[in-house]
């Protein structure tokens, strides 16, 4: 079974489901393409919207699990938030106005699709100095990486996860994302490697290329290495239940 970590399932919140039917049918596939968690992950702003509070992202959450359970979906939806790298990011965990994995050690983070910040290692630095651990979102999506993975290995050097799209492996982002998904596939055995989905939608973007992704992996890293990517490294993030 797959742990997702990276989706916006949500209805209503960004530019991922737009109603609470479309979140559904996103689950069902989901579920059949053999995933059994999805961390929600909206953006924390997008649009006007400046920020999405803790609570309010957990309260969304609570009623998509409960429509899930009354259709008899089985899929466990567990609350993030998708940060951005930047100077406040370690204030704004401190002071608890972004989620974390489950509210738990763990952050997810993405980095620009363009270049990278000058400071954008010192701005990581300082969210591990407070205790908080990171998967970095996407890198193969980043065009600095694209290009070299020297940021790559600096932030594997401070303990950072990576987390591949699915449909970066497949193809979907471009021969330069592909490419970089299968440079840092190629290293699984030294960096700490997720894939997700990062769906959005049920046509372009969907939740259910795990189990193709997959696949790829073990092609390329070996099906110990890929199947730590799907299940066992993104479920040791989870809260306990």
């Amino acid at each position: 079974m797959f742990v997702d970590i990276h989706n916006h399932i949500l209805p209503g919140i960004d530019d991922g489901a737009p109603t609470l039917p479309y979140a559904l049918d996103m689950a069902r596939v989901a579920v059949a393409d053999g995933t059994d968690t999805m961390v929600a992950t909206p953006h924390r702003a997008w649009s006007s919207r400046k920020n999405a509070p803790p609570e309010w992202v957990r309260e969304n959450v609570e009623e998509l699990q409960f429509a899930l359970d009354y259709a008899q979906i089985p899929l466990r939806i567990v609350a993030a938030t998708e940060l951005q790298v930047g100077p406040a990011l370690a204030r704004d965990l401190t002071e608890g106005t972004v989620l974390t994995i489950g509210g738990g050690e763990w952050a997810l983070i993405e980095l620009p699709f363009d270049r990278l910040p000058h400071d954008a290692l010192d701005h990581l630095k300082s969210v591990l100095d407070i205790g908080v651990k990171i998967v970095i979102a996407h890198p193969e999506r980043n065009a600095d990486i694209q290009r070299h993975l020297a940021f790559v290995d600096a932030c594997a050097d401070l303990g950072t996860y990576f987390q591949l799209n699915t449909g970066s492996i497949l193809g979907r982002f471009g021969s330069s994302a592909r490419k970089a998904a299968e440079a840092i596939l190629a290293r699984a055995h030294e960096l700490p490697l997720i894939i997700a989905s990062d769906s959005h939608n049920l046509d372009h973007r969907p939740p259910n290329l795990m189990r193709e992704a997959h696949a790829i992996a073990a092609r390329i890293a070996g099906a110990e290495a890929a199947d730590a990517m799907v299940n066992t490294r993104p479920r040791s993030l989870l809260p306990k239940v």
